[in-house]
């Protein structure tokens, strides 16, 4: 069981970090113009992501608590989490029952938006192994979303399948009708790895115009696809976007290119999950891919995906806030 911490120690930690600030929060409370989701692994702490174990050491409770306080209103909820979650903290009798405590303790903390992923055999006819042995996991995500009442699924295609368009139209089509019969709009992440989504046209292509079922966008994955641009998010249509997450991240120098860009790489893999930082602390023009996906029309929450070894390693008293307050100021900027 992990120990509360002191408020004193707590707050040290934070003024020596230079995070005793509430300029984000009040931005966020004033102008009531964007929402900011805490995405799964910007909440998780020391975590191995897709190397070990994906579930935070950190209590529910512990967590929630503290992303209340700093101002997120939003939660990304991964399976492998909520699984745990469930098994060895959530109070009740059955999964539903469960999952209500889920929400309880959501709710008493002011979160009120949620973020559920990740499904990566969804683009397999249905009878195929691969999506049968998905399934559970399938089966568990949109009675979350149901209980929850979240406001969208993610999904992506992180193994690089390539697939037929007709078959993609019919699996995606698949997916979205459960996810809405769960009360979710669907995200289709558009992601380097991913055959099918080199451009947003392409993707458009089969995943139709279903407004509850879209496009998902993440700023580390548009920066490493070299055929997507920020115009091209801007010239997309109201209902394109299901949803968005902000962080931050390197453009290798040309003479390294080979060696950080090529998908599946050592250096691309490292940078996947270890260097994908707080706004603000890369290179990429954050604040210009908040414009250009505003100019699409979206006007849903805004995730951080922060998937970072050195952040990993803070406390999150310090953690949440400081990306809180990145996140913000990079809004606000957008915003003027």
């Amino acid at each position: 069981m992990l120990l509360p911490q002191k408020k004193p120690f707590s707050a040290l930690f934070l003024v020596l970090a230079g995070c005793m600030c509430s300029v984000g929060v009040q931005a966020q409370e004033d102008e009531g113009e964007y929402e900011l989701l805490a995405s799964h692994w910007m909440h998780a702490g020391p975590t191995e992501p897709f190397s070990g174990r994906m579930w935070s050491p950190w209590s529910f409770q512990d967590r929630v608590e503290e992303l209340g306080r700093v101002g997120f209103t939003g939660i990304g909820l991964f399976q492998d989490d909520i699984a745990y979650v469930l098994k060895n903290e959530a109070e009740g009798e059955t999964r539903t029952e469960r999952l209500e405590w889920m929400k309880e303790q959501l709710e008493k903390n002011g979160i009120t938006t949620v973020e559920l992923e990740f499904l990566v055999s969804w683009m397999y006819p249905e009878g195929h192994p691969k999506r049968e042995a998905e399934q559970e996991i399938r089966d568990l995500l949109l009675e979350a979303g149901k209980v929850l009442e979240a406001r969208h699924l993610k999904v992506g295609n992180i193994f690089g399948v390539e697939a037929p368009v007709e078959q993609l139209k019919e699996t995606f089509a698949d997916m979205c009708a459960d996810t809405k019969q769960a009360g979710m709009k669907l995200g289709m992440e558009i992601m380097p790895p991913d055959p099918n989504s080199r451009t947003l046209e392409q993707a458009l292509e089969w995943i139709g115009d279903d407004p509850e079922c879209g496009i998902y966008l993440d700023t580390w994955h548009v920066n490493n696809i070299d055929t997507i641009t920020y115009e091209d998010i801007a010239a997309l249509e109201p209902g394109d976007v299901a949803g968005v997450e902000l962080d931050d991240g390197f453009v290798p120098e040309p003479e390294l290119a080979d060696v950080f860009n090529e998908i599946g790489s050592p250096g691309f893999i490292e940078r996947t999950v270890n260097l994908r930082r707080i706004p603000g602390d890369g290179n990429f023009d954050v604040v210009g891919f908040i414009k250009a996906v505003r100019a699409s029309g979206y006007d849903g929450p805004w995730g951080n995906e922060i998937l970072s070894e050195e952040y990993r390693r803070l406390p999150k008293e310090i953690a949440y806030r400081r990306v809180f307050d990145a996140t913000s100021k990079h809004m606000e900027e957008a915003l003027k």
